[in-house]
């Protein structure tokens, strides 16, 4: 089965490397850029194929707009006459009416996925329009290949690109900050950064496995008088939590205004 890319920036070619990962399946990419086409053929002899625009939608069950959310309305103008699948648009800040109005009405599922995706630990979440039961039972189990698939309404899109896409960008600032104290006393910057990726690692999993939730559990570390303590301390002096609500608010405001 051919899979189509349209654009294969960073997201878009991560979920490709994810879905890679089903052998059955080929793909059928176009990018401005040919060093990108070319850097994922070498990593998939005889499975990926340049190839234009109308020879993508019409020879492939699925395609993938992975153009940025400034290059999507003139790509909608090049592929609207030109009849084809099911389009998945992963554009920030374009809703699918937007879409639709461009290209008419057609089967579209609108997604919004995380870097994580690369590794099958992601969080994608999907709209749907026009798309039958047995291609929707077909995209999800393609999918699963890149982890975790929530069915979400459209118009919760723009805050859940925040909450689960952007943020991976304020948890990795987290952690070098604090790979980075640990190099100040004294840790190689591997050692520091192994053991901090193995502590957050090991803190969501015991997040996702307990009944209680992520403040609770983070109040069970801070035993009155000792050390913990006084670095929450520091971060609730300093408004760690708000300021963190206020990065996520600059980029929930971002999304409305993407275009």
């Amino acid at each position: 089965m051919n899979i189509g890319f349209i654009g294969v920036g960073h997201m878009a070619s991560s979920i490709l490397r994810a879905l890679a990962k089903d052998e059955s399946l080929c793909f059928l990419v176009n990018d401005h850029h040919e060093e990108k086409i070319a850097s994922i053929a070498k990593d998939y002899p005889g499975r990926v194929y340049e190839a234009n625009y109308r020879d993508i939608l019409r020879g492939s069950s699925l395609v993938f707009l992975g153009v940025k959310p400034t290059d999507l309305g003139a790509l909608l103008d090049e592929i609207k006459g030109v009849e084809g699948p099911v389009l998945i648009s992963m554009a920030a800040g374009f809703a699918m009416e937007e879409i639709l109005a461009i290209v008419g009405d057609r089967p579209l599922i609108r997604i919004m996925p995380n870097t994580p995706v690369l590794v099958g630990k992601g969080v994608t979440f999907a709209a749907y329009h026009g798309v039958m039961e047995s291609e929707k039972e077909r995209f999800k189990k393609m999918m699963a290949f890149t982890g975790s698939l929530y069915e979400i309404e459209e118009e919760k899109m723009d805050a859940v690109s925040v909450l689960t896409g952007s943020t991976p960008a304020y948890l990795d600032y987290f952690l070098d900050a604090l790979a980075r104290f640990g190099r100040n006393v004294g840790f190689s910057e591997k050692e520091a950064t192994e053991y901090v990726l193995k502590m957050a690692e090991g803190t969501i999993a015991l997040d996702l496995a307990s009944e209680k939730t992520p403040l609770e559990l983070g109040k069970e570390v801070c035993s009155p008088g000792g050390s913990t303590i006084e670095g929450v301390k520091v971060l609730l002096n300093k408004k760690m939590p708000e300021t963190l609500i206020e990065a996520a608010e600059a980029s929930y405001k971002k999304n409305k205004n993407m275009k």
